[in-house]
C-alpha cells in the first residue's frame, strides 16, 4: 500500500515546485537566516536536540525535521514583532523586490535573542509526544520536567513561558493568554521584560506550526502519516474533501500579525496544491477499478 503514497508524494512534491514560494520566505529571508544560524548554534539548542533526538519519530510526519522548520520560522516571527515591521509597510512590492534585501549584519537586543531561544526550545519540544492523545498538554507536562531536572539554564519563569506555549499551540484550541498582545504593543515598551511576552512566544510557536499545514503538508507531512498508519487508499480518497476543508478553516486561526497576514498564504498553496493532486488521486481511482 505505500507504494501508492510514495507514488502520490512525488506526484505533490513535483506539483508544489511548480507553486510560487510563500511571500513570507520572500521578504523576511534576512530574519529567517538569522533564526536557522541560531538553531544550530546556539549550545543550549544544540544540547537539546542532541538530547531528544532519540525521543523523536519521524514516521508520523512530526519529527526533528518539522520540529527545525517550527523553530526557524518561529524565531523569524519574534523578530518581526517586537522589531515593530509592520507587515502593511511592504505591500504593494514585488516579489523581486522583496528578495533583494541588503545584506548587512544582524544586530539584535539582548530582548529579542532571549525570545528568539524561547520559542526554540519550545519549538524543539512542542511535538515530543504528537502520537499520544492530548499531546500538547502531554508535551508541555514532558518539558517541564525535562528542562526543570536537565541542569538547563533556564529560570522557573521561562520554563512556564516555554510549557505555556507548548501547551496552547494545537489547532483550533482556545488559549488563555492574551491574544491581543502583538509587535505593536511590544515595540512601544522601552522597559520590555520577558514577564510581558508569554503570549507572543506562544503566538508565534502556533503560527510557525500552521505554515507547515501548507506546502510542508503535500511535500512531508501527510504521507508520513498515512503510511505510518496504513491508511487503505479509499479510505484515503473518501476522507480527503474532509481534510482541504480543514486547511481552509485554519487560514482564519493565525495569532501574531505577521502570521495573520503571511500564514493564509502558505495555506493557499497548499491548498492549490491539494486540489491538483486530487485529481490525480481521482483518475488513479479510476484506473484501479
Amino acid at each position: 500500500m505505500s507504494k501508492i503514497y510514495l507514488q502520490l508524494r512525488e506526484e505533490a512534491r513535483n506539483i508544489i515546485a511548480t507553486l510560487p514560494l510563500p511571500k513570507f520566505y520572500q521578504q523576511f529571508d534576512r530574519e529567517i537566516t538569522y533564526s536557522r544560524q541560531m538553531l544550530h548554534s546556539h549550545p543550549l539548542l544544540i544540547k537539546i536536540k542532541k538530547e531528544i533526538n532519540p525521543l523523536i519519530e519521524d514516521d508520523f510526519g512530526h519529527g526533528m525535521q518539522h520540529s527545525d522548520l517550527v523553530c526557524v520560522d518561529a524565531g523569524a516571527l519574534i523578530q518581526i514583532e517586537m522589531q515593530g515591521k509592520v507587515p502593511s509597510e511592504i505591500e504593494g512590492k514585488s516579489s523581486v523586490e522583496m528578495q533583494k534585501q541588503p545584506e548587512t549584519t544582524v544586530i539584535l537586543s539582548r530582548d529579542i535573542s532571549d525570545n528568539i531561544l524561547l520559542v526554540q526550545v519550545a519549538g524543539l519540544l512542542h511535538d515530543i509526544k504528537r502520537k499520544e492523545k492530548k499531546h500538547s498538554i502531554k508535551g508541555a507536562n514532558f518539558a517541564r520536567a525535562f528542562l526543570s531536572t536537565g541542569g538547563y539554564p533556564l529560570t522557573t519563569n521561562e520554563i512556564d513561558i516555554i510549557c505555556s506555549a507548548i501547551k496552547e499551540h494545537e489547532a483550533f484550541q482556545k488559549v488563555k493568554t492574551d491574544q491581543k498582545e502583538s509587535g505593536d504593543n511590544i515595540k512601544k515598551n522601552s522597559n520590555h521584560d520577558l514577564q510581558t511576552t508569554p503570549s507572543l512566544i506562544s503566538n508565534a510557536l502556533y503560527d510557525a506550526d500552521k505554515f507547515r499545514w501548507g506546502p510542508d503538508n503535500f511535500t512531508h507531512t501527510l504521507w508520513d502519516m498515512v503510511i505510518f498508519s496504513n491508511a487503505p487508499l479509499n479510505d484515503f480518497i473518501k476522507r480527503y474533501p474532509d481534510g482541504m476543508a480543514i486547511l481552509e478553516q485554519i487560514k482564519g486561526t493565525f495569532r501574531t500579525d505577521t502570521g495573520k497576514m503571511y500564514g493564509p498564504d502558505f495555506i493557499d498553496i497548499g491548498i492549490e496544491a491539494g486540489n491538483r493532486l486530487f485529481k490525480i488521486i481521482t483518475y488513479i481511482e479510476q484506473q484501479t477499478i
